[in-house]
């Protein structure tokens, strides 16, 4: 059940998250010349722009915890991610999570396409990556930014609900990563990592481009 204070947190998060992304492009503006470009130039131009707000998306999400939530999002049964097609990922947009609903708003409401993949360790040693978003091949312009979430033995797992205003959100269930890993029916996609509290380090990576 969502208290008034986790009401709270997510006013707080969308604050936060409107005021980093707004940070983000005007950034992107200033950092170019405003002088009559060549058509190279303005290419490099659109990419600076979207590499700024991919940026500010994975900065507010980080701060406010819902790319956290995001990649705690998934079934205890399989280990997939929830509202996911038969491929294993999404791909009309991003997951029904606010750091979903960030990706939608910064970039697929703008006709900007985007993939995201989690990067992770297998058997500690073996890199693997997973999609979570793939709206297909990205194009020669593309631009990626990524940002490293740590996973706790005591992070709960999350799955879908809704914030006050009734918009999609990831919220926290009972089950945490420690008790779905001595679990023998429950699975998470990643393993543990470490033998203390860490549980496991984790790279998102954001991949944008113009469709």
């Amino acid at each position: 059940m969502v208290t008034v204070s986790r009401a709270q947190a997510h006013a707080l998060e969308a604050i936060v998250a409107a005021m980093v992304l707004l940070a983000s492009v005007t950034f992107a503006l200033q950092v170019t010349a405003v002088t009559p470009l060549t058509a190279s130039t303005s290419s490099q131009h659109i990419e600076n722009q979207q590499a700024a707000v991919a940026d500010g998306v994975l900065t507010a999400a980080a701060e406010t915890g819902a790319l956290k939530r995001t990649v705690l999002f998934t079934h205890p049964e399989n280990g997939s991610f929830y509202g996911i097609d038969a491929r294993g990922y999404y791909v009309d947009g991003g997951p029904p999570t606010a750091f979903g609903a960030m990706l939608d708003e910064s970039f697929l409401d703008r006709g900007i396409a985007f993939n995201v993949y989690v990067h992770y360790l297998r058997d500690r040693e073996v890199r693997r990556t997973s999609r979570l978003v793939f709206m297909g091949e990205p194009s020669d312009h593309a631009v990626s930014r990524t940002r490293v979430v740590t996973l706790a033995d005591d992070d709960a797992l999350t799955e879908p609900g809704t914030s006050p205003g009734g918009e999609p959100r990831a919220v926290e269930t009972t089950k945490t990563l420690e008790s779905v890993a001595a679990a023998s029916d429950e699975t998470y996609f990643i393993q543990d990592g470490s033998a203390g509290p860490l549980y496991g380090v984790v790279e998102v990576e954001v991949v944008v481009w113009r469709m």
